[in-house]
């Protein structure tokens, strides 16, 4: 049998000939042969050894509910995502885990659900993943509102080896006030910034700015990377200025650790020379929709 991995170079080619995550969006072809799940959350009970007898107790250990939830997840589908939201990385046992919320059209067996999950996104891919991109999903056997990227079924089936993190801790689904809007690709935000923004949005003027160079400081700030940016606005002069760039908004503008220099980006301008970056505004723009071919 062939060997069916290729490289990142060869996937962003397919993605550009062929549209390949959208390629799903219709009805999406029929999934790969159905075959036991072997995915990463699987949680087997682990035989205990024998320990001294205690005291009967009322206590128990209790199982965490993505855990309960992700035990259920048996029933493999297709899926299209409708909208993304970058979100803060989580700090699991001084690791960083970087997740984002995942909008979906689940193809049950039964008809269409939507759901919303919290969950890692390949860096193989996190440049080209937008509403409308195809995944396989491991769908929960009874409640419609609960599934989870099958990111080793999607690597097969768009013929891409895709890295991920194995932690349960990545998943979550949120209530619905807190999914983001169908089409879009939101940044959300904690401690007040989201509030910040939107004040800056009602007080400031927007305006746009080309890239001109990207790179990476050695801070991380309310659990995102800071970033020293330098922009050209458009009546010539450049500023320079430190952001907490959002890893949806990174992965576009500088794939392969490449920047994508004189990109548009959406800019916030104060009436005293401030300048701000509106990520949200920015990922709107359809050259950062997905990167390149």
């Amino acid at each position: 049998m062939p060997d069916r991995r290729r490289d990142f170079n060869e996937l962003r080619e397919r993605v550009r000939r062929r549209g390949l995550l959208r390629a799903f969006t219709e009805r999406p072809q029929p999934p790969p042969p159905a075959r036991e799940p072997e995915l990463e959350w699987r949680v087997e009970a682990e035989p205990e050894p024998a320990r001294p007898a205690e005291p009967d107790t009322d206590e128990f250990e209790a199982i965490p509910e993505a855990v309960e939830k992700l035990r259920g997840c048996n029933t493999s589908c297709a899926a299209v995502i409708t909208a993304l939201a970058d979100l803060p990385a989580l700090d699991v046992g001084g690791k960083v885990l970087e997740v984002a919320l995942l909008r979906m059209t689940v193809r049950r067996p039964e008809g269409d659900a939507e759901c919303c999950v919290r969950q890692h996104i390949p860096p193989e891919i996190r440049g080209v993943v937008a509403p409308g991109a195809g995944v396989m999903v491991l769908a929960h056997d009874h409640d419609r509102s609960v599934a989870a990227v099958d990111w080793t079924a999607t690597g097969e089936w768009i013929g891409a080896k895709l890295t991920f993190p194995t932690a349960v801790e990545q998943y979550d689904w949120p209530p619905r006030e807190a999914w983001p809007e169908p089409g879009a690709i939101e940044v959300h935000d904690a401690n007040g910034q989201r509030e910040e923004l939107d004040e800056r949005r009602g007080g400031w003027s927007m305006a746009s700015a080309r890239l001109v160079s990207l790179r990476p400081l050695r801070s991380r700030v309310e659990q995102r990377d800071e970033w020293q940016i330098t922009l050209r606005l458009a009546n010539g002069s450049t500023v320079e200025i430190v952001d907490r760039v959002p890893l949806l908004a990174l992965a576009r503008l500088s794939p392969g650790n490449v920047a994508r220099l004189g990109m548009p980006i959406d800019v916030l301008l104060s009436s005293g020379g401030e300048v701000a970056v509106d990520w949200e505004s920015t990922l709107r723009r359809p050259e950062l929709r997905s990167t390149p071919g």
